[in-house]
């Protein structure tokens, strides 16, 4: 990121540019790179393109990473607490069907869920507290 800083910034105070037409490669013909048709006579857009998204690359990697500590932290988990925090938090189950499937009281899979749920939390605090 740095480097790429510094060549941005020595590119504006050389003032150097490089027409699109000089990057055609060899044997190319003098086909435009972009439909002139979308630009007036003055060079202005007939038709301003669409905006960007909102996600910039720093903040899917981050949500990519955040999914990979959530899924981590979930395998690292006691089976019993695994099983209930998937079934309710991943599969949508509800606490009766829960314990029908498990065998267990409502109270066993309230503490193993809430158990699940802390483990998971505390993981991604401790791997991801940095980031911001």
């Amino acid at each position: 990121m740095r480097g790429s800083f510094r060549a941005r910034t020595r590119l504006v105070r050389e003032g150097r540019t490089v027409p699109f037409s000089a990057l055609a490669g060899p044997g190319e013909g003098s086909e435009s790179a972009v439909d002139l048709d979308r630009f007036d006579d003055s060079g202005a857009w007939r038709e301003p393109p669409s905006p960007w998204t909102t996600e910039d690359p720093e903040r899917l990697a981050q949500g990519a990473e955040t999914r990979s500590a959530i899924e981590a932290a979930i395998e690292a988990l006691p089976e019993a607490q695994r099983t209930v925090m998937t079934l309710r938090d991943i599969e949508g189950l509800g606490t009766d069907e829960i314990c029908n499937l498990l065998g267990i009281t409502v109270t066993n899979q309230r503490v193993l869920l809430h158990r699940a749920r802390a483990k998971v939390r505390q993981a991604l605090e401790d791997r991801l507290g940095g980031m911001k």
